[in-house]
């Protein structure tokens, strides 16, 4: 392996560290509905399910915005991709301090929010730290996903700190103002891809063997259209595969409200339950699930399906034992559960489809996925909301949603790699 000339220090590090904080401040933002949510409960009246349409909304346009996120990164790069959007999506957030009617946070937290944290959040930074990286491209991704599980770790018991101090109006101001400042200074330190800064991903020659042996490094410079993608099974099987996102995202937008309300957990504590406890715990999946992939792949050869099943398979159990669920004893176990297996799956899927469609295309290619995966996801906060309202428990969302996930490892033990020449599986 021959190392690229003058590069003692290899600027993909810094790649990860600046996408790392932009999804630190940017998941912070996206994620704080679920701790604001009590406050606007108690102050509006509204009901659960008329909130969660506001985060599904949210969630829907996420994942079509995703789309044009994918392509202003490969236009105007991941730099101004990140500074843009951090400054629309902390308009959005700043502006959540002036609602008074529920259309209002309709269109704050469901359009302008999503507008912008779509841009600054997942597509450009995954896929620009994806580029840097082969031989470690799981683990990097994976270290820097980690921001986004460390700003939910701070950022929300920092918000309920807010919260009981300012209020929830000064708080959304506090947390735009984070955006801001966070996703703004982390964009101006991205670049493309190491091609275009005269190295190579991992700051190391790929070896004639590792081009010769290994189906990531040999799809690498491969360019799949969004269209060629879609006319293959491997895609469809692939964004199947993450019905379990339906799962996770209805359980982390009730997952305060239900500990508190339903379990009665004190709501302090439940924030750092969620906090401390599932998102510390996916925090760990995903170094766990981005060091282990890279090891067996480059070992045995094999692909990275084996972790992605116990993401699904893990998530699954969860949900069925969330359906008991009657005080603290029984919730931390499940919580810890579902954050291990539910981050064990997020560094690795994006990952992998750049195993299977290289990353030529890939913000284009992650964004038309983000699309699909996001579009399914946004039914989880509705589907817990309207359950609950209409049977006064989560037990039968917890039951479909676990099915939704068994669902998933099917479609992933019938994935295999695309063949570009004949645009189906092999």
């Amino acid at each position: 392996m021959n190392r690229a000339l003058g590069s003692r220090f290899f600027y993909g590090y810094v790649i990860v560290s600046a996408a790392g904080l932009a999804m630190f401040v940017s998941s912070g933002a996206q994620n704080s509905f679920g701790v604001f949510l009590p406050y606007l409960l108690a102050e509006f009246g509204w009901t659960r399910g008329m909130l969660s349409l506001g985060l599904t909304l949210n969630l829907v346009l996420m994942a079509v915005l995703a789309i044009l996120a994918g392509y202003l990164t490969d236009r105007i790069g991941p730099r101004w991709t990140v500074v843009i959007g951090a400054i629309i999506g902390a308009t959005g957030i700043g502006l959540l301090s002036t609602v008074n009617e529920i259309w209002q946070f309709m269109l704050f937290y469901g359009v302008i929010t999503p507008l912008g944290i779509s841009m600054s959040y997942l597509i450009a930074t995954v896929t620009t730290v994806r580029r840097w990286f082969m031989r470690r491209a799981a683990l990097m991704v994976s270290i820097a996903m980690t921001g986004s599980g460390l700003g939910i770790v701070l950022l929300m018991p920092a918000a309920e700190q807010m919260l009981s101090a300012w209020g929830w109006r000064q708080s959304y101001i506090a947390f735009a103002l984070i955006l801001v400042v966070g996703a703004v200074i982390a964009g101006l330190f991205l670049k493309r891809d190491p091609e275009s800064s005269g190295t190579y991903p991992d700051g190391v020659q790929p070896s004639p063997e590792e081009l010769a042996t290994r189906a990531d490094f040999a799809s690498r410079g491969e360019h799949w259209s969004v269209k060629e993608a879609l006319r293959t099974r491997s895609w469809w099987l692939l964004v199947f595969s993450q019905f379990f996102y339906i799962a996770v995202i209805g359980l982390l937008a009730h997952l305060i409200v239900w500990g508190n309300i339903d379990v009665g957990i004190d709501l302090g504590t439940m924030v750092l339950i969620y906090s401390f406890g599932f998102v510390l715990a996916a925090v760990v999946g995903r170094l766990f699930a981005g060091y282990i992939s890279d090891w067996y792949m480059a070992r045995f050869g094999i692909s990275r399906k084996p972790i992605l099943y116990v993401c699904v398979l893990g998530v699954a159990l969860g949900c069925f034992l969330a359906a008991a669920v009657g005080s603290m004893t029984t919730l931390i176990p499940v919580v810890l559960l579902l954050g291990f297996c539910y981050g064990c799956g997020m560094p690795v899927f994006p990952t992998y489809l750049g195993d299977l469609f290289g990353v030529t295309n890939m913000p284009v290619l992650f964004g038309a996925m983000a699309l699909f995966i996001a579009g399914i996801g946004a039914a989880g906060p509705v589907l817990y909301g309207f359950i609950y309202d209409a049977t006064g428990a989560y037990d039968l969302a917890f039951i479909i949603t676990g099915i939704l996930c068994l669902i998933s490892g099917v479609c992933l033990f019938l994935l295999r790699p695309p063949v570009k020449a004949m645009a189906s599986d092999a």
